[in-house]
């Protein structure tokens, strides 16, 4: 016997459900963020992008989804009204951990503009001036040495004034390898803060460092008398890092990653 066909009514409401649930998502976690969505909802990564697709919902995927984005039911089934429920967005904001808070407000910004703006400070409109800062833009390998040569700027990238505590030490490079995927990419800008280099105020976070004068971007841990550089997926390409802190040289830490871009294409 033939199986039945889904109605199309049935198949639209499917796919506008995929679709809202891959926008929440990527508002809130990033393009890169479904592995981490899928931990959170206790699901494999493969079977969360399969939902996304058009796959069916089970209903308490789809309440676990709602507990943990504070997403609004009404929108996610019709698409009306608003796309958070009144008064979960600050719970969800306050949830979210430092470099998710970034990759939310720079992914908002993305889907306005659709690029990161590279740009010279002189060419940035006087409106804007009050708004965003112009972070010096490098290649990573500027960064061996203390005193940055102005000869190597490649160009001018904005980034939102309140982002950052200290714009005047803050510079911006780009990824130039997957040592950090998927958190950062390949491509990827990150700004830089120099005036942080405090190896205990920096423990648990992404930093630049500068091990045997190779500028790098790394996770660092501290383990006893050890500093160590890891990679998001340590492997024979990405290998761990290790420093002992008394042999470590002066400029070993340049400072912390407190901004990114997983996107970004110049004009």
């Amino acid at each position: 016997m033939a199986r039945k066909k889904t109605p199309k009514v049935r198949v639209s409401l499917k796919a506008s459900l995929s679709r809202r649930l891959r926008e929440i998502r990527q508002e809130l976690f990033g393009d890169h963020g479904g592995p981490e969505l899928a931990r959170r909802l206790s699901l494999p990564a493969r079977t969360w992008y399969n939902y996304e697709t058009g796959v069916t919902v089970p209903a308490e995927v789809l309440l676990a989804f709602i507990e943990q984005t504070g997403a609004n039911p009404m929108y996610l089934i019709s698409g009306d009204g608003p796309r958070y429920s009144p008064a979960s967005d600050d719970r969800m904001l306050s949830d979210l951990s430092p470099v998710e808070l970034i990759r939310r407000g720079l992914e908002k910004l993305e889907r306005a503009s659709q690029k990161a703006i590279v740009v010279a400070p002189e060419n940035l409109p006087a409106r804007l001036t009050s708004e965003f800062e112009a972070v010096k833009l490098f290649p990573l390998d500027a960064l061996a040495k203390p005193e940055l040569d102005a000869s190597r700027i490649e160009g001018h990238v904005l980034a939102y004034r309140h982002w950052l505590a200290n714009p005047a030490q803050t510079v911006g490079v780009r990824m130039i390898d997957d040592s950090m995927n998927p958190i950062l990419p390949s491509g990827s800008i990150v700004a830089i803060d120099r005036s942080i280099t405090n190896p205990m105020e920096l423990r648990g976070r992404i930093v630049a460092a500068c091990p045997d004068g190779v500028p790098m971007i790394r996770w660092l841990d501290v383990s006893g008398r050890h500093l160590i550089l890891r990679p998001n997926q340590a492997g024979r390409e990405f290998p761990l890092v290790p420093v002992e802190m008394g042999e470590a040289s002066p400029n070993f830490l340049i400072g912390q990653v407190v901004w990114s871009w997983s996107r970004f294409s110049e004009s």
